[in-house]
């Protein structure tokens, strides 16, 4: 399969049936979470956050992921806030000289679609079922614990473009990962782009936050499908896999090459065996200004 980047496109049809269907799932304060004691980190856990700006109580479930980051640190627990649905302001409605950003993706409108989602807050966790936020930290205290033969080495850069400025980003993350397996297996490989940092409105139980910070939001994905690009691994020896992708910059996406970092797992018909994440740009690089909003 090819590493270039294909776009998915949804039909107005299902975009409308979806619309119809989904629903703002509310969760009492007396059925809030309660975090667990700590336990070691085998292995990295995928959280699927499915939300949008219009959602009241996605902000309750942004928390649940702050503090489960917290506790097992960002590097273990790996969430990926896929804007989409209903309650979701597609990237196409962005106006950056009025102040609206929309951070709705189709790559994440038809995720949704293969998990078959229909109420927000919803979560996936290793692709599982989808399950609401309550139940995440138990799910993600199992979860974590569970060992895997699998690892996975990534390493992903920023390759500037001439006209990179103040004006924007123009050039390509490039993406190179070593998979090995203990066990001979078929499995698949993804990569994700998420950003963090984004400030754009969010509607909440208390009215619409106009400087509401957005983290690991999905931008797009490297290889079609959910599961991504199908790898055959032999025990004891590696797998490499390269893929890239185009900055997005434009008068509808603005990414900031500091804030991307890039998701890669790898899974079968079991679920994820492994996930990683890495910083495009670590602390001590820079690629210019940050982006003015």
């Amino acid at each position: 399969m090819k590493t270039t980047y294909r776009k998915h496109i949804l039909t107005s049809a299902a975009a409308l049936v979806m619309t119809a269907l989904v629903s703002c799932d509310e969760v009492s304060q007396n059925d809030r979470y309660i975090l667990g004691e700590p336990v070691k980190a085998e292995r990295g856990v995928l959280l699927e956050d499915f939300t949008g700006q219009a959602c009241i109580n996605c902000p309750d479930a942004h928390k649940v992921i702050e503090q489960l980051e917290e506790q097992y640190g960002a590097d273990k627990l790996i969430a990926v806030s896929i804007h989409c649905g209903g309650f979701g302001l597609s990237t196409s409605r962005t106006d950056f000289n009025s102040g609206r950003i929309g951070l709705m993706a189709e790559e994440g409108n038809a995720i949704m679609e293969a998990y078959g989602i229909k109420s927000f807050p919803m979560g996936v966790i290793n692709m599982g079922s989808p399950m609401v936020y309550d139940l995440w930290p138990t799910e993600v205290r199992n979860a974590i614990k569970v060992e895997t033969d699998v690892n996975i080495d990534l390493d992903a850069a920023y390759v500037p473009d001439s006209r990179d400025g103040e004006n924007g980003y123009f050039g390509t993350i490039d993406i190179k990962a070593e998979v090995k397996s203990c066990i001979n297996r078929i499995a698949d490989i993804q990569f994700w782009i998420i950003e963090n940092g984004i400030v754009a409105s969010q509607r909440s139980t208390s009215g619409t936050i106009d400087d509401y910070v957005h983290n690991n939001v999905f931008r797009a994905q490297v290889f079609d499908g959910l599961r991504g690009s199908q790898i055959s691994l032999a025990a004891g020896f590696p797998n490499e896999t390269a893929g890239s992708i185009a900055n997005r910059w434009t008068d509808k996406e603005h990414w900031v090459p500091e804030n991307i970092s890039v998701v890669a797992f790898v899974s079968d018909n079991s679920g994820v065996l492994q996930v990683v994440r890495k910083d495009l740009c670590p602390d001590d690089t820079e690629t210019g200004e940050e982006e003015q909003s």
